[in-house]
């Protein structure tokens, strides 16, 4: 079987890596996702670049991080440190308008606030950052041509005064739902594209997972509330983790979770959307099908990050570094891939990089990993694959500017420094639900804490340094190493030197 010639990267919005494919914590309703999980290369060690929109979508369509790329905040906030992107030519789709590839953008792009996907060569639809489509004249033609209704009757906000709606009731048929005009746009552009000898990159990003869960009749209900439990660290009182974090769950979503028949409502719902965006995605697969593409297209699925979802004691959302809301899908699947898991750490910025790899078209010098090797390699040999020992992830505030960074190593230990708070350290092979953050409640450290912590920290300030992250002086400086691995200005050197001229 000869290699794809076309790029189909179908990416969802906070999606958790735990309620798809075959070792799910909770029985959804995904044939369709895990049908693409079960046939093509899966990571089970994926992970997000930043659990927060606008970074890690920009990350993912340059390769690069946040702190290269500058967009590290989500775009159309009051605090935002950059509302567009400063380097568009870092945006690795030009190299396949070089090589004569149809571009096309299809949904949520949000990687600036005046600079959509057209602006940088993409064909497609740009719709509204989170799903709004009241604004849109497309859509709005199309819900009057079918003669479909847009009301949305709420049934549940995490605060006082009808604020922060996470869910509600659809007063619709499917098919007037967001994600399922999505689809049908989408497939139409399908349609088009199977009368064509042209190679394309269709980048299809959906809003869904994402809340509110406003889901129609046939979805509301659909995931059996019998079959759920509370997650684990349901029970986690936070006590252990950064003040930032306890005081944003009581304070910010003042009604958030707090009992277990609340939280697996909350679950529920959020499932329940999960489910109506399979059926979607279910409808492109067999489009994709029916128009014959599917043989010589690379379906690449990922999301931008996780979802919290009630975890750690009922925290909402996203923007924290915990496996909830930084795990994600990486599939790649097409006939010349055998079918395999690999358990390589893997970041969602890998998977355009890779997608062209396959493709044979060169991307632009960024900051991610070609997963080419381990994509072929079916006995996944250590010494003969090159994978990452660390894997390093950054956080730079949602509602406010706060910086986090967040290391993986290759034998399941996270380390999640945070400059002004506790910093955390996790052994995720004995504490998968990260209920035992080993750096509080022992004075002093075990030895063999002790020696892990060190063995991170300095981990951590190697892959900063490697990747230029500017926070890195203030990491080494943070466990007492005080050379600068920057160019930054260091007055005590400068006369010191000065004074040895003399």
């Amino acid at each position: 079987m000869s290699g794809p010639k076309n790029i189909l990267l179908i990416g969802v919005d906070q999606l958790r890596a735990d309620v798809i494919g075959s070792n799910k914590s909770v029985d959804v309703l995904t044939p369709n996702i895990d049908q693409l999980i079960a046939t093509g290369v899966s990571f089970s060690h994926a992970y997000s670049s930043c659990p927060l929109c606008t970074p890690a979508r920009a990350s993912m369509y340059t390769g690069n991080y946040a702190f290269t790329h500058g967009m590290g905040t989500n775009c159309d906030m009051y605090h935002a440190l950059a509302k567009e992107l400063p380097e568009p030519a870092t945006l690795l789709h030009h190299s396949l308008l070089e090589h004569h590839y149809r571009c096309i953008h299809m949904g949520k792009w949000h990687v600036g606030v005046e600079s959509g996907p057209g602006t940088f060569g993409f064909e497609g639809l740009d719709l509204s950052g989170y799903g709004n489509l009241t604004t849109s004249p497309d859509y709005l033609a199309y819900l009057k041509t079918h003669d479909y209704a847009y009301q949305v009757e709420p049934t549940l906000y995490f605060n006082e005064q009808n604020q922060t709606m996470s869910a509600g009731r659809w007063q619709g048929l499917v098919e007037s739902t967001p994600c399922h005009y999505l689809t049908t746009k989408t497939c139409e552009i399908l349609e088009e594209l199977g009368g064509s000898e042209q190679a394309f990159f269709l980048n299809l990003q959906y809003w869904d997972p994402h809340g509110p869960h406003l889901l129609p009749e046939a979805f509301y209900g659909i995931t059996d509330r019998d079959s759920i439990r509370a997650w684990t660290n349901f029970a986690d009182d936070l006590a252990d983790k950064p003040v930032r974090i306890k005081r944003e769950r009581d304070d910010f979503y003042r009604l958030h979770p707090r009992t277990e028949a609340e939280v697996i409502e909350y679950i529920g719902l959020y499932c329940d959307h999960v489910a109506m965006l399979d059926a979607q995605i279910g409808r492109l697969i067999e489009k994709l099908n029916n128009v014959g593409l599917r043989q010589n297209t690379l379906i690449v699925f990922t999301s931008d990050h996780g979802d919290m979802t009630g975890s750690h004691g009922g925290l909402i959302d996203k923007g924290l570094l915990y496996e909830e809301a930084m795990r994600v899908p990486l599939v790649f699947n097409h006939a010349s891939l055998k079918s395999a898991v690999r358990n390589g750490l893997a970041l969602n910025m890998d998977a355009l990089p890779t997608a062209m790899s396959l493709i044979n078209v060169p991307a632009s010098s960024n900051q991610a990993m070609d997963l080419k090797p381990q994509l072929h390699n079916e006995k996944n040999l250590v010494e003969e694959t090159p994978k990452r020992a660390y894997l390093l992830s950054e956080f730079h505030g949602l509602r406010f500017l706060y910086s986090q960074r967040m290391l993986v190593s290759d034998d399941g230990w996270k380390f999640i420094f945070t400059p002004g708070d506790y910093d955390e350290l996790y052994n995720l092979n004995d504490d998968p639900s990260e209920l035992h953050n080993l750096l509080v409640g022992q004075n002093p450290l075990s030895t063999e804490i002790a020696t892990r912590l060190d063995t991170m920290r300095f981990a951590l300030v190697e892959e900063m340094t490697r990747y230029k992250d500017p926070l890195r002086d203030c990491a080494s400086k943070f466990q007492g190493n005080w050379t600068l691995e920057s160019s930054q200005f260091d007055a005590t050197n400068a006369y010191l030197e000065q004074s040895t001229t003399k």
